[in-house]
């Protein structure tokens, strides 16, 4: 039986999903600033971006998590406490390792990390489906999205504190700490009991081409496609863009950080409360007319970049930033079957991860080829007909046969 979110709950899943990306973030984020510190070109660096390739590609590995329950230890909570330890063991020992000498252990252990990281993701995603109620998932969801700025913020810019005041070692175990405290939370947590202790289910990669099947899945595909479009190139170019117009590093750094991500957070918890109120439908609109306005709004930057004036346009691109994908992961967890859940949840949130990744890398590049201000319109236009799929477009689950 599902049931609602109690504090306990709000508690668990709030350390899950931080632990999720905390340590993603302070390899993306903090540990590129240490090594440029110690003279690491910047062309050995690009293997570190390729870590978040793993939330791309969970998918294939999903249907296994899905289908093997452990005896025990319930379904998804099994799987949570694997890649929580493990997860927690790894950063325990790249904190033995000397940042200087032993680099590429570092660096591969780190892989490992993010495989164990994009999995618990994949975990959690079905626990949340398998204990929660329906009308409840978007509460999950803004959890979800406004932990995993904490997480970045906490990883990156925290994880830069932590080393510059006590060092490599003590920095990851630090960090390695908040992965056990995560882990005794999950320990002590009752999962929702099935009819089954113990299955081994037939693995169907079929599901991951049959799940598109019908004309309304063909529709929600196409938006998961162009949902992220002016979303992230508005995130991807704010930084170059203010760089360029003479910002400094630590004051780019706080409003897009710090400001930005604490706006994000505020309007993450608050998209539940209006999805309960109007609809996942009108909140999904409404939600990416805001994202176009944001992107249109970093021409203004041009005209006028005074501190208000960025303060306010990083403001309104983070208030619909976050909005957007408490109520698109919503959706997602709407469109997922009871069988497969934790799957088909990560089928869908590949393609839109993805599209992120690439549509936010393609900004920057093709910017310093047509100028900011063609890329802006470009993907302002594509974010209007966004808008315009996402006014038609059908929500209401499909049934999906697998």
């Amino acid at each position: 039986m599902k049931k609602k979110l109690s504090l306990k709950e709000y508690s668990l899943l709030l350390s899950l999903y931080i632990s999720q990306y905390i340590g993603l973030s302070f390899f993306a984020g903090a540990f590129i600033a240490i090594l440029r510190k110690n003279e690491m070109p910047l062309e050995h660096l690009g293997i570190i971006y390729m870590l978040g390739l793993f939330w791309v590609f969970r998918f294939l590995w999903a249907p296994f998590i899905d289908g093997i329950e452990f005896k025990g230890l319930a379904h998804y909570k099994g799987w949570i406490i694997i890649f929580q330890f493990f997860m927690a063991l790894i950063l325990f020992v790249i904190s033995k390792f000397s940042i200087l000498n032993d680099l590429q252990t570092i660096i591969i252990l780190s892989v490992f990390f993010a495989f164990f990281s994009s999995s618990q993701t994949i975990a959690l995603d079905g626990l949340v489906y398998k204990n929660v109620f329906k009308k409840e998932r978007s509460r999950a969801m803004s959890i979800k999205i406004a932990s995993g700025l904490i997480g970045m913020i906490l990883g990156g810019g925290g994880g830069l504190i932590l080393y510059s005041h006590f060092g490599w070692e003590m920095t990851m175990v630090i960090l390695a700490s908040v992965m056990f405290i995560a882990l005794i939370q999950v320990l002590f947590y009752k999962e929702s009991k099935t009819k089954k202790d113990q299955i081994i289910q037939k693995l169907d990669y079929k599901q991951f081409i049959s799940f598109w099947k019908g004309s309304h899945k063909k529709q929600w595909l196409l938006l998961l496609f162009l949902y992220p479009v002016s979303i992230s190139l508005a995130y991807s170019l704010i930084t170059p863009i203010l760089t360029d117009l003479g910002w400094s590093l630590d004051k780019i750094g706080y409003l897009v950080h710090m400001v930005g991500y604490s706006i994000g957070i505020c309007a993450s918890f608050a998209t539940s409360w209006f999805i309960q109120k109007y609809g996942e439908k009108k909140v999904l609109v409404g939600a990416s007319i805001g994202q176009v306005l944001g992107l249109f709004m970093l021409l203004l930057l041009f005209k006028d970049n005074s501190t208000i004036i960025t303060i306010f346009i990083i403001g309104f691109i983070f208030t619909f930033y976050t909005p957007a994908g408490v109520t698109i992961s919503t959706l997602m967890m709407n469109k997922s079957s009871k069988e497969k859940p934790a799957t088909q949840f990560a089928i869908q949130h590949s393609i839109f991860s993805f599209a992120g990744i690439l549509f936010g890398s393609l900004g920057v590049s093709f910017s310093g080829i047509f100028g900011y201000s063609n890329i802006i319109i470009a993907g302002a236009t594509i974010g209007l007909f966004t808008v315009y799929v996402a006014y038609n477009i059908k929500l209401q689950e499909d049934k999906v046969i697998i």
